[in-house]
C-alpha cells in the first residue's frame, strides 16, 4: 500500500474523487508539483511557457470553490457571472475546488464535472438539475472533505520527510563511527606492528634469518587484550616455530598457523589496573610524567608540558619530553589503549601524549554509541 504522504495532494485527490462521487463524468486539475513544475491532467509533461502563464492566472485566486460550465481549466467561460440568468445557473455543472499549494503562495485547482441531470431532491420530483442552494451546499461539503484529504497528505509528507531526515542523520553518524573505528583499529594495529617489528629484528640477528610477519598475525593479536610482554612471547614462540619448520629458507613467513595463544599463562585474579613489569620502561616513564603533573597541580601550577618538565626529578626541557615520547610512541599508544583509566592528567596536559590518546577516546565513544 502506498502511503498518502508519498503523493502530491492533488494527484492523491484525483485518484479518490470517483470513490466519493461515482457519478462524475470529468475530473481535471492544475497543480505545482514538488519539482517546481506546473502540471495539468491533460498534459503528461510540465506545461509550456504559454500554458504556465494561463495556469498561474487561474491559480492566483482567493476563492475556495466556484461553479462553472467548463470542465477544461484553460477554457474561458462564455459568460461572466454578472450576466448569468436562472437558466444559465442550471447549466453550471462543473465544481472547481481550490487548495493552498504546499510549494508556493498560489492555489492548485481540481475541476469536477457532474452530469446535467444530477439532482439532490426526490426522484419523483420534476427537476432537471441542482438548485443554486443545493450547489452551494454540495460545494461546501466537497470542499470540506477534499480539504481534509489535502491536509492529511501534506501533514503525512512532512512527517515522512522528518523521519527521512532523522534516518539520514543516523546513517551519517553510523558512517562516521564506522570510519572512526576503522581509523582506531588501524592506529592500534600499527602500534602492535611496530612493537612486533622491534622484537622481530632482535630475533633476525640472533637466528640470521629474515622473518616476514603476515598481516593476519597483526590483526589476530590486535583483537586480543594483551600486554607488551605477552605479544613479545607470542611472536618469539611463533618465530621459533616457523624457523624450526623452515630452517633451510633464508626468508621465513610467520602466519597465524604459527600463533599459539593457548600457551600464554594468564595470572589469576590479576587487578585490571596492574601493568605487567615487562611493559617496563615505557610505563615507568608515563608514571614519572603523571607524578610530575600531580606535583605541579599541588603547587597551584597549570598542568602543561612546561610545568610537568620542570617538576621532573631531575628537571628536563619540554622538547626532551617530546623526544622521549617520539622514541616510544608505539608502546605509549599501546599502553594508553590497554589502560584507559591510568595517566589521566598527562593524557590532556602533554600534547604528544594527547594526540596518541585520541584513538583510545574514539574507540570508547564508538563502544558507548553502539551500546546505546
Amino acid at each position: 500500500m502506498r502511503l498518502a504522504g508519498t503523493y502530491h495532494p492533488i494527484p492523491y485527490i484525483l485518484e479518490r474523487v470517483t470513490e466519493f462521487l461515482p457519478g462524475v463524468t470529468v475530473v481535471s486539475a492544475i497543480w505545482l508539483d514538488y519539482d517546481k513544475q506546473i502540471y495539468s491532467t491533460n498534459e503528461g509533461i510540465p506545461l509550456n511557457n504559454y500554458l504556465k502563464v494561463k495556469a498561474q492566472n487561474i491559480r492566483n485566486t482567493q476563492l475556495n470553490s466556484e461553479w462553472t460550465t467548463n470542465p477544461e481549466p484553460f477554457t474561458e467561460d462564455k459568460k461572466s457571472k454578472n450576466q448569468l440568468t436562472f437558466e444559465d445557473e442550471d447549466e453550471l455543472n462543473v465544481l472547481r475546488l481550490y487548495f493552498p499549494s504546499p510549494i508556493d503562495s498560489f492555489k492548485d485547482v481540481v475541476s469536477i464535472a457532474f452530469p446535467q441531470n444530477v439532482f439532490l431532491k426526490s426522484l419523483n420530483s420534476k427537476f432537471k438539475g441542482m438548485s443554486t442552494q443545493e450547489k452551494h451546499i454540495l460545494s461546501h461539503i466537497l470542499s470540506s472533505i477534499f480539504s481534509a484529504e489535502h491536509t492529511r497528505v501534506v501533514q503525512e509528507r512532512d512527517f515522512l520527510e522528518s523521519v527521512q531526515h532523522i534516518n539520514r542523520k543516523k546513517d551519517l553518524r553510523i558512517k562516521q563511527l564506522t570510519d572512526d573505528l576503522k581509523s582506531t583499529e588501524q592506529l592500534y594495529s600499527s602500534s602492535i606492528r611496530n612493537i612486533i617489528n622491534d622484537f622481530k629484528n632482535k630475533l633476525e640477528k640472533e637466528l640470521k634469518k629474515l622473518f616476514v610477519i603476515n598481516n593476519e598475525v597483526i590483526f589476530k593479536l590486535a583483537k586480543e587484550r594483551l600486554t607488551i610482554d605477552q605479544i613479545e612471547l607470542i611472536i618469539k614462540n611463533s618465530v621459533y616455530l616457523a624457523y624450526n619448520l623452515n630452517i633451510s629458507d633464508d626468508t621465513i613467513q610467520v602466519t597465524v598457523d604459527h600463533v599459539q595463544l593457548n600457551k600464554l599463562k594468564q595470572p589469576e585474579n590479576k587487578p585490571k589496573t596492574t601493568i605487567n613489569q615487562n611493559d617496563g620502561k615505557t610505563s615507568f616513564l608515563l608514571d614519572k610524567y603523571e607524578e610530575a603533573a600531580l606535583r605541579a597541580a599541588a603547587l597551584g601550577l597549570s598542568i602543561n608540558g612546561k610545568n610537568v618538565a620542570a617538576q621532573l626529578d631531575p628537571p628536563v626541557t619540554p622538547p626532551a619530553i617530546t623526544d622521549a615520547i617520539k622514541k616510544k610512541k608505539s608502546k605509549i599508544a599501546y599502553l594508553l589503549q590497554q589502560y584507559p583509566e591510568k595517566w589521566m592528567n598527562i593524557r590532556k596536559a602533554i600534547r604528544p601524549i594527547s594526540l596518541l590518546d585520541q584513538s583510545s577516546n574514539q574507540n570508547a565513544s564508538t563502544r558507548v554509541s553502539n551500546v546505546s
